[in-house]
């Protein structure tokens, strides 16, 4: 329901604290303090320093990414998996084509699945209530970020 979900989007506020973020679901801006802002800021300067002055490094070697898209978008798609790359990562790729879904399988068991391979879950789907349904479905791990 609506009221669980925004009860589960109030337990994962992103601060400037980088504990608040780890294998905490990213499904909507509003989860964001200003502080967390500056911290989403201060990274993505240093991960552009870093890409820039030494290509990358392998700071998630060994790690994948797991990536559903169930709505089309080349640039989001490519810019989550060159940057996995660039940090010596790989990454999953499933789509609408590709998943089960065409035989029924629903998006809370394909997002499951790729949990089982994944560190980390991006999520792409045209619905904004099932996005944030899919992110309070049980005891998570790992991280569900949208990507919408």
């Amino acid at each position: 329901t609506e009221k669980n979900n925004n009860n589960m989007l109030s337990k994962h506020v992103l601060t400037n604290d980088p504990k608040t973020w780890q294998n905490a679901p990213l499904i909507s801006v509003t989860q964001i303090t200003p502080g967390g802002l500056n911290l989403i800021h201060k990274t993505s300067t240093s991960m552009r320093t870093l890409v820039r002055t030494q290509k990358g490094s392998d700071a998630l070697k060994h790690h994948v990414l797991g990536t559903i898209f169930y709505e089309p978008s080349t640039r989001t798609s490519c810019s989550f998996q060159s940057a996995m790359l660039r940090l010596g990562g790989t990454f999953l790729h499933v789509d609408s084509l590709s998943s089960s879904t065409k035989k029924g399988e629903s998006a809370i068991d394909t997002v499951k699945c790729l949990e089982s391979y994944c560190a980390v879950v991006v999520l792409r789907h045209w619905s904004a209530e099932s996005m944030r349904a899919l992110a309070a479905t049980g005891a998570r791990d790992k991280p569900l970020v949208n990507a919408g």
